[in-house]
């Protein structure tokens, strides 16, 4: 009988024993769970800045590039070169079509392609209105 009873007693502590640690356990995945909800939310609000601070940086060096296409033109002669592509990126810039800034320069559409081509070759980009309005001919793909 001693026997039975010490097994009860011994199940019914271990019982005990079982739901307290599990209580504890409960209780710290819940804040662990807390823990990581705001730990997401500060790196959601981290890459939030980041974006805003890439868009800025982005933007201003747009600005300064744009800025410096206006200072390096050397004279308002539209049959300069220089003069031509500055037109030509600035056109680009502004979402004309290649057709269309072909007939305001009156240069041939190939050259407008050849200079926008360029500038994609060295790294630059076209804004999107540019690319989906443009028609360029396959072989004047780079």
């Amino acid at each position: 009988m001693l026997n039975l009873f010490l097994v009860v007693a011994l199940a019914v502590c271990a019982g005990a024993v079982h739901w307290i640690i599990k209580k504890k356990l409960i209780g710290r995945i819940k804040t662990l769970e807390q823990e990581l909800h705001t730990f997401s939310d500060v790196v959601i609000q981290m890459a939030e800045i980041q974006t805003k601070s890439y868009q800025q940086i982005t933007t201003d060096l747009e600005d300064l590039e744009e800025r410096i296409l206006d200072l390096s033109v050397p004279s308002h002669d539209a049959n300069l070169p220089l003069e031509r592509r500055h037109k030509v990126l600035t056109l680009a810039r502004q979402g004309v079509a290649v057709e269309d800034i072909s007939k305001r320069l009156g240069t041939p559409v190939g050259e407008a392609e050849l200079i926008l081509n360029l500038r994609k070759y060295r790294g630059g980009k076209i804004p999107p209105s540019t690319q989906i309005s443009q028609k360029v001919r396959p072989y004047a793909q780079i």
